[in-house]
């Protein structure tokens, strides 16, 4: 199939998608993520705003809309979570659940409160890999066929097993117990930080680019674009999990 894959950040549900055998284009508007999808699988991605793209070629569609507002480790002043968040009404969710495709994929992270995640179905990292590697729970909704797993479904799927991979994995998580590098008792390494999303980071990724903050000093630099890293990493798709998705997908 021809897929668009929506919101692509680093790019890394695109590779899932594209070694299960798909023809993927990604569409992401941060120009950092962007960077580093050009360099990873086929690189058939463009800078450009989801709503922008035009969408009537392609058989399906696999969207990652933005979750910092509805994640279940954010709450608002009443307690409810990000779900009666004002903010929430103005995300992509709903935009991107409206998409009419045979095969539409739409990713996001669990909310507090079963009521939140009705809208999908739940799956952990975990029951994709045949040894865990990390506990991942996300909801999957659209429209498609159901992937195959090694094992059902648990929020947690043992002890010895690797928490979520965070996009803040660079300050070392130090108060958090549930982040990876609390459980490890130190900082990963980016490498390490990648591993457990099933992903090999192309050396180039290293390489910072001469628009990335011109103005300030190489070493603060070098630090800024590894916090980039980090988070394109942690805000990924684990590239196992899509692919498990695609395996199955076909119109």
């Amino acid at each position: 199939m021809k897929i668009a894959v929506l919101f692509d950040g680093a790019g890394l549900a695109r590779k899932g998608l594209e070694e299960a055998g798909h023809e993927c284009v990604g569409v992401e508007l941060d120009p950092r993520k962007h960077h580093l999808s050009k360099a990873l699988g086929s690189g058939n991605s463009v800078l450009c705003g989801v709503k922008d793209f035009d969408l009537s070629g392609f058989d399906a569609v696999w969207a990652s809309p933005p979750c910092s507002t509805r994640s279940s480790a954010i709450k608002d002043l009443t307690g409810n979570g990000g779900l009666r968040d004002p903010v929430y009404q103005q995300d992509h969710l709903g935009w991107s659940l409206s998409i009419q495709k045979p095969i539409l994929w739409v990713e996001n992270v669990t909310i507090q409160g079963s009521k939140g995640n009705d809208w999908g179905t739940a799956y952990n990292a975990a029951q994709f890999t045949e040894v865990p590697i990390q506990n991942r729970n996300r909801i999957i909704g659209g429209s498609h066929p159901a992937p195959k797993v090694f094992r059902p479904y648990k929020r947690w799927a043992g002890h010895g097993i690797c928490p979520c991979i965070s996009a803040t994995e660079w300050k070392g998580c130090a108060t958090d117990r549930l982040r990876a590098s609390r459980f490890y008792g130190r900082k990963l390494t980016i490498q390490e930080c990648a591993h457990h999303m099933g992903l090999v980071i192309p050396p180039s990724w290293f390489d910072i680019p001469d628009w990335f903050l011109p103005d300030v000093k190489q070493k603060s630099r070098a630090v800024h674009w590894g916090r980039n890293l980090y988070e394109a990493i942690g805000n990924g798709v684990p590239v196992y999990m899509a692919r498990a998705f695609g395996e199955v997908a076909n119109v």
